[in-house]
């Protein structure tokens, strides 16, 4: 299958009428690892201000939306005008229940500083978007966001073993013949990551945790996709 690749932004705005249901096994692998973490977090350590920083099409917002207490803020911010309309959709199908989101497009990669809006923050989720970033213009934007005196971040990204041979990416039709289309994408070691989130002032919490696919019968609970993937590790996930 031919691959194209185009800017990451140009990339996101196709990708987001399709991006919750094209059968994207690293989406469950992330709900999976979200699930298992983040509502510890937001129970022990509730902020009132939290970043969902790459916000996407809202799968984390949403989440968010329905578990953080009445008067909080999400600060919902995304690079990709297609990515966020699906969100504001998503957050704007949902009842009222007094928790404020205020969405914020920006690019945290072109080395600006981070919107006013989105800094002084107590927490950060933020899954599946640093593999399209360099490591120390994403750190740079989380150090700008967390309040002074820190906060927590719940990261994860595409684990680099897969990323050796594997971008984030989706298939289009082109006649008779399937196009894959992909945006620019790092494949940043754990170490690295580890590195440059020291740099910033950020230490790691617990384990980094790493998920891929293990048998033939976990492959086929994600999906016929996962069937390659058996014996890989897909996906790392992270608490600072």
């Amino acid at each position: 299958r031919p691959i194209r690749r185009i800017p990451t932004v140009d990339a996101y705005n196709q990708w987001a009428d399709v991006y919750d249901y094209d059968g994207n096994i690293m989406q469950l692998q992330d709900d999976e690892a979200f699930d298992a973490t983040v509502p510890g977090l937001l129970s022990t350590r509730p902020p009132s201000r939290i970043l969902d920083l790459g916000c996407g099409t809202g799968r984390n917002t949403v989440k968010l939306y329905r578990s953080l207490p009445i008067g909080a803020e999400i600060v919902a911010m995304d690079v990709s005008e297609g990515m966020m309309a699906k969100a504001k959709e998503r957050i704007a199908a949902e009842p009222q229940r007094g928790v404020k989101v205020t969405w914020v497009f920006h690019n945290i990669d072109a080395g600006s500083q981070m919107p006013q809006e989105a800094r002084g923050v107590d927490a950060i989720v933020c899954t599946l978007v640093m593999e399209h970033i360099k490591l120390d213009a994403f750190f740079k934007a989380v150090k700008e966001a967390l309040k002074k005196g820190g906060g927590w971040m719940f990261l994860t990204n595409m684990h680099p073993e897969q990323g050796l041979t594997s971008r984030a990416g989706f298939v289009v039709n082109e006649g008779d013949k399937e196009v894959k289309i992909q945006g620019e994408s790092f494949s940043h070691s754990i170490k690295d990551i580890l590195k440059a989130a020291g740099e910033v002032g950020l230490c790691l919490l617990g384990e980094v945790e790493e998920r891929g696919v293990d048998t033939p019968e976990h492959a086929q609970r994600l999906g016929k996709r996962a069937d390659k993937w058996i014996g890989t590790k897909m996906h790392a996930a992270m608490t600072f």
